[in-house]
């Protein structure tokens, strides 16, 4: 799951970055990120493409050259959009609803230009869905308490929680589980010093992903799509 925070992270905030003219580079040297988010109960979802030479060099393309992503019979164009030096891709696909045993498949196209090699088939099939039935959103959660955690079973599953006034911390949920607990005093203040004191809003974020395949055209590179449910609680000491 490391490799996953670190793509996720990657799609949300990256400083010191650059970007360079896809016209300098060929498919064959770029990695691919590419993420799909399947938030609950949505009927789209969210997708992120980027690419890099390098760690913190990004490759903006160039006319006549786009992302696509498509899925049952559906297909929608990406938009551009840079933070902090780092271009990315990103865009909503509607999807039909995902249940157990179905199999909805995304795929993102890059279409190149200038003779430059296209990169058409980069795919990975949904997650199941989670649902985070407890704690309930809006509870208030004692550090010193024990937390107790139910969910819908299937796969395997990773709830995470993180917040201002804690510690960002995590555990696996095996697959078949319904319910875990987190116990007491694992849920950390930031600094010891403020342990008795801070209270603060926190977000538990439950996940379950799947890996895909990235198109042989690119040097390397990932795709990960993410099943989440997100619940807004109060952590107090």
């Amino acid at each position: 799951m490391r490799s996953l925070g670190v793509l996720v992270g990657l799609a949300l905030v990256v400083t010191g970055c650059s970007t360079v003219d896809s016209a300098d580079i060929k498919t064959s040297g770029m990695t691919a990120d590419l993420l799909v988010k399947l938030p609950e109960n949505a009927d789209a979802v969210d997708v992120t493409a980027s690419f890099r030479v390098g760690n913190l060099t990004y490759v903006e393309l160039g006319s006549g050259e786009n992302v696509e992503v498509s899925a049952e019979g559906k297909r929608q164009q990406l938009h551009r959009g840079k933070f902090a030096g780092a271009t990315s891709y990103t865009g909503q696909l509607g999807v039909p609803k995902v249940s157990k045993g179905s199999k909805v498949e995304i795929n993102f196209a890059l279409n190149r230009a200038g003779g430059n090699t296209s990169a058409p088939s980069s795919t990975v099939v949904l997650p199941e869905p989670v649902h985070l039935s407890q704690p309930v959103g809006g509870a208030k959660l004692s550090r010193r308490k024990d937390v107790q955690v139910t969910s819908a079973s299937g796969p395997a599953q990773t709830l995470t929680w993180s917040g201002p006034c804690i510690q960002t911390g995590s555990l696996q949920i095996e697959p078949g589980r319904s319910s875990t607990t987190i116990a007491a005093g694992l849920i950390r203040a930031t600094t010891p010093a403020s342990a008795g004191t801070d209270t603060c809003q926190v977000e538990f974020l439950l996940s379950r992903h799947t890996t895909g395949r990235i198109d042989g055209a690119f040097k390397d590179g990932t795709i990960v799509a993410v099943a989440q449910s997100i619940h807004q609680v109060v952590s107090a000491p």
